[in-house]
């Protein structure tokens, strides 16, 4: 074996774990200030901890320095010598910061050389003041034989107190003995022990080891640790898990129980035999179902069994077979109407045949095509995890009390989108806080309490994805937002007069319109809304605003599931054909010429008592179609929606509905107005994909 372990080939497992953890530690620690239980502080004393191991084994130095001072923060509340503060969270939090900076330069390969120096001396500087608590005081202290059905005593100076926690664990639930021999030549004892601990700890609690966790840390010890534990797997898990570990001699797993007066005796066996030992069955401890409230701790090791197996893939590997999903999708198409196309043309029984596999193949691409869709789908909450640090910072830079509920978070969407959506989201929010929500004491004044609250939610709808931003402040002012488009130029007053409510909350996306009294850090300069609302539409998504001055706004996004493949309704306009996605159509209708009527030289028809504008597509798409062509015959209309806003399409033919993948244009062709992209058509034909958006800002343009 070589003197010399390579680590570098941990680099991706550690960069991935330490994602992991610092997600955990800063979604916890936002919540410790309302909520600082003993739970949740060892959920985040163990992240921690976790950090601190697995940094020292890959020889991040400052890494594991920055979380070994906030582990002993978090120990010294964990004991109940410090109590927690905004100065402790805050400085935790800034812990968590440079953290994901240096994972960021360790990533990029610079290390973890980040500047530390100042935020250690403040770590240190709180460990030594804050607010001090009594510490309780320790059981008499003395060597205690805790029994093991392995044959070896687990030999420790322990307080009584701990013993006594032992005997009420293994009274609850199951409680786990485990006894590791590493090889004489292992390298890095350390990192074998801290993947034993990492085990112990995974779906429960570490409740005892021998040697303690620092001689463990500075390999103080020979090649034998023990660690009891309590978990939620079987015994058959945690075996597997620890079957994983390398460059380890023997083992021995079984149940851990209270003192007997015979203690069963079991040899240790070599490393796997563990399911051909003859354990007594007293000695083995069965998990049972917990009949108390979980906590946070419980849940996450609940879900962890919940969810199997699992393997990390890059998600260029997804992309990839979302692309060839996507000319499977095409040349099934093409297959289906060649067969349709020989069916009506011949009688033969290969054709039958041909029309029957045509048809099995079709099933099974469906069945692909949805179980990758579903591998590429992730939880929104990945999004809304951004959310409550945010708040709390804008909160106390604006000296505002702010309640965020995140509701949804489990509704699921594809990873292209939720890597668009996060910003656009986060502006919204800032500007709900920022502008919405009212100062404490002006709060009280109003009859309200002086918390806000902020409510973002997210749900499915038919095959789009609807998020609402929902904020109890003192909402939009309408003529406000008139009187400042005319002030900025972008209307005349004649124009602004003729404005519904509706529509002049529009207003509120034009670049430069801001209706903030002052520009701040946050916001005020009229940029912002209208990037919002172009990455909204890019999207193929719809953004409205509801108000109501003194109660609040709601701003709602509607997204499509996956920006891949979509369903469209397929329409021809003079022999060329086009895509108009499902989701902008309202309602088709045969319109004939004279229920056209013109209002300022524009053609417009009335539905059901609303005036609808029209567009001729063949105006939208360029001169080598023929504009007076069937201007006397029956024409069929596709009435699509953007937000409260309708406007008809005029077409020749509808086709009817397809499922196409969308391929976007060469950027050769440019920023083509109208079009969102292209697709291939069963009889290899390409068609152009409307972007209904640019088609309705058209048309409001002129």
């Amino acid at each position: 074996m070589s003197a010399e372990l390579d680590m570098s080939q941990y680099i991706d497992l550690f960069l991935q774990e330490a994602e992991e953890q610092i997600e955990v530690l800063e979604q916890e620690t936002l919540g410790l200030e309302q909520d600082p239980t003993d739970d949740r502080l060892q959920v985040i004393f163990r992240a921690a901890h976790t950090l601190k191991g697995s940094s020292r084994a890959m020889g991040f130095s400052q890494f594991a320095e920055v979380t070994h001072e906030m582990e002993n923060i978090l120990d010294r509340l964990r004991n109940h010598t410090l109590s927690v503060t905004t100065e402790i969270a805050d400085s935790i939090l800034a812990c968590i910061d440079t953290l994901a900076q240096m994972v960021d330069s360790i990533g990029q390969g610079n290390g973890d050389q980040i500047e530390c120096a100042a935020l250690v001396a403040r770590l240190r500087k709180v460990q030594e003041g804050g607010n001090e608590a009594p510490r309780p005081a320790a059981g008499p202290t003395q060597v205690i034989e805790l029994p093991s059905a392995s044959g070896w005593p687990f030999r420790t100076h322990v307080s009584s107190d701990l013993f006594s926690a032992l005997e009420e664990a293994a009274a609850a639930g199951p409680v786990f003995h485990a006894k590791v021999r590493l090889a004489s030549d292992c390298v890095m004892k350390f990192v074998r022990a801290f993947m034993a601990v990492s085990i112990a700890q995974e779906a429960g609690e570490l409740l005892a080891c021998h040697p303690d966790q620092e001689k463990l840390e500075e390999e103080e010890f020979d090649t034998d640790f023990e660690l009891i534990f309590t978990s939620s797997l079987t015994q058959e898990e945690i075996d597997t898990k620890f079957k994983g570990i390398s460059e380890v001699e023997n083992y021995w797993l079984g149940g851990w129980q209270t003192p007997t007066d015979e203690a069963p005796e079991v040899v240790a066996e070599p490393v796997g035999s563990v399911a051909q030992q003859e354990v007594p069955e007293s000695a083995v401890v069965t998990p049972a179902a917990p009949s108390a409230p979980s906590t946070p701790a419980t849940q996450g090791a609940a879900r962890k069994g919940d969810t199997g197996q699992t393997v990390r893939v890059d998600v260029a590997r997804l992309d990839n077979l979302m692309n060839l999903v996507g000319e499977l999708v095409i040349d099934r198409t093409r297959i289906s109407q060649i067969g349709n196309d020989l069916s009506n043309r011949f009688q033969d029984p290969n054709i039958d045949a041909l029309a029957e596999t045509v048809s099995h193949i079709a099933r099974i691409t469906s069945d692909l095509q949805d179980q990758i869709m579903k591998a590429r789908m992730m939880p929104i909450e990945t999004v809304f995890n951004r959310f409550p640090r945010v708040v709390r910072d804008l909160a106390q830079k604006l000296g505002k009390d702010v309640k965020l509920e995140l509701l949804g978070g489990e509704t699921e969407l594809d990873r292209s989108v939720i890597e668009v959506i996060g910003d656009p989201l986060l502006h919204i929010l800032r500007n709900s806080i920022d502008h919405g929500l009212e100062d404490p004491a002006d709060r009280v004044k109003a009859g309200k309490p002086a918390q806000g609250t902020v409510v973002v939610s997210a749900r499915h709808q038919e095959n789009h994805i609807v998020i609402e931003i929902v904020d109890d402040g003192k909402g939009i002012d309408v003529e406000r937002v008139k009187r400042k488009a005319v002030e900025t130029g972008f209307m005349t007053q004649d124009a602004v007069d003729r404005l519904s409510d509706k529509e002049a909350l529009q207003l509120i996306f034009q670049s430069g319109l801001s209706t903030a009294k002052e520009v701040s850090e946050v916001s005020g300069r009229g940029v912002g809304m209208d990037i919002v609302r172009s990455n909204i539409q890019k999207l193929g998504g719809l953004i409205d605003l509801e108000t109501t001055v003194g109660v609040g706004t709601k701003t709602s996004l509607r997204l499509p599931l996956t920006l891949a493949i979509i369903r469209g309704l397929l329409v021809e306009v003079q022999g060329e054909i086009f895509v108009v996605p499902l989701g902008s159509v309202i309602e088709t209708l045969l319109i004939s010429p004279k229920d056209i009527q013109r209002i300022n030289q524009r053609e417009v028809i009335v539905i059901r008592g609303m005036t609808t504008p029209l567009v001729r597509l063949e105006t939208v798409y360029g001169s080598n179609l023929n504009p007076e062509a069937n201007t006397t015959d029956d024409m069929y209309g596709v009435i699509v929606g953007l937000a409260e806003q309708r406007l008809g399409l005029i077409v020749d033919r509808l086709i009817g509905e397809q499922e196409v993948v969308i391929k976007s244009l060469s950027r050769f062709c440019g920023d083509v107005p109208g079009v969102s992209g292209a697709t291939i058509l069963g009889d290899g034909n390409v068609a152009l994909i409307m972007d209904v958006n640019g088609i309705v800002a058209t048309n409001e343009r002129g």
